[in-house]
């Protein structure tokens, strides 16, 4: 967790977390990576925080450790998180309307664009926000009825099937139909198992969305895959690493 404390006493809040193991590690870097903002005035250092983040990840002695991926990412996504809370909690509105209230250079200038420059400039991106104004009107009945939610609860893989049926059971009555279940434990079956479980359980009409963290190499993921379409998943997450250079496109 992050916490920004401004002069006036006012605390932005940047969570991310970790399953348990290497929390600590997350801290250090955040320790390590939040040094270049600390001092700054807020409606300054989110002026142009594109760049601002682009160049806490690429800080010179920490940047060979990724700041894309793994510990630096989680980090540098906690600094990002409080960042943006304290800029709405000082401007005294939610964060969602303060973004809805800026210029569309204003927005674009949040991102950092580095790995995106090759497929999309900024001059791009301004382009495209720009084009999506006119229809911001006819969107904005989502302020009234939300977003639908899902219950990501509902099944870790250390949960017995006993609990996985309550969780379910529970997250129906409390009115949700999409639910999310972790899968990529070493033994498939038990995946399969378990996934039957949770379908009989909450009926056909519910989404069952599924997550194996990146647990399995392709051809496994590719077998597996195939036998949960039995199920009908409205997705699964991260079956593969993303980094595996020998995933065939269309298969990606």
């Amino acid at each position: 967790m992050t916490l920004l404390e401004a002069d006036d006493g006012q605390v932005g809040t940047g969570i991310n977390y970790t399953l348990g193991g290497g929390t600590n590690l997350v801290c250090s870097a955040i320790e390590l990576l939040v040094e270049p903002i600390l001092g700054q005035e807020i409606e300054e250092l989110m002026s142009n925080f594109g760049e601002v983040q682009r160049g806490i990840a690429e800080h010179h002695q920490l940047r060979w450790l990724g700041p894309h991926k793994g510990v630096t990412h989680a980090a540098l996504a906690s600094i990002t998180i409080a960042c943006f809370d304290l800029w709405a909690k000082s401007r005294g509105v939610p964060l969602w309307k303060l973004l809805l209230d800026l210029t569309t250079e204003q927005l674009v200038n949040l991102i950092d664009l580095s790995y995106l420059e090759d497929e999309l400039t900024r001059e791009e991106a301004i382009e495209i926000v720009e084009s999506q104004r006119a229809g911001r009107e006819g969107r904005q009945g989502v302020l009234q009825t939300g977003y639908p939610g899902y219950d990501t609860s509902v099944g870790w893989i250390q949960y017995s099937d006993d609990k996985i049926r309550e969780n379910a059971r529970k997250a129906v009555d409390r009115g949700f139909t999409a639910m999310k279940l972790k899968v990529g434990s070493p033994d498939s079956a038990r995946d399969i198992r378990r996934v039957h479980l949770i379908r009989e359980e909450v009926g056909s009409s519910a989404q069952i969305m599924l997550d194996a963290n990146q647990a399995w190499n392709l051809p496994r993921a590719l077998d597996m895959c195939g036998k949960l379409c039995e199920i009908h998943p409205f997705f699964i997450e991260e079956p593969t690493q993303p980094d595996d250079s020998d995933c065939p496109q269309e298969n990606c």
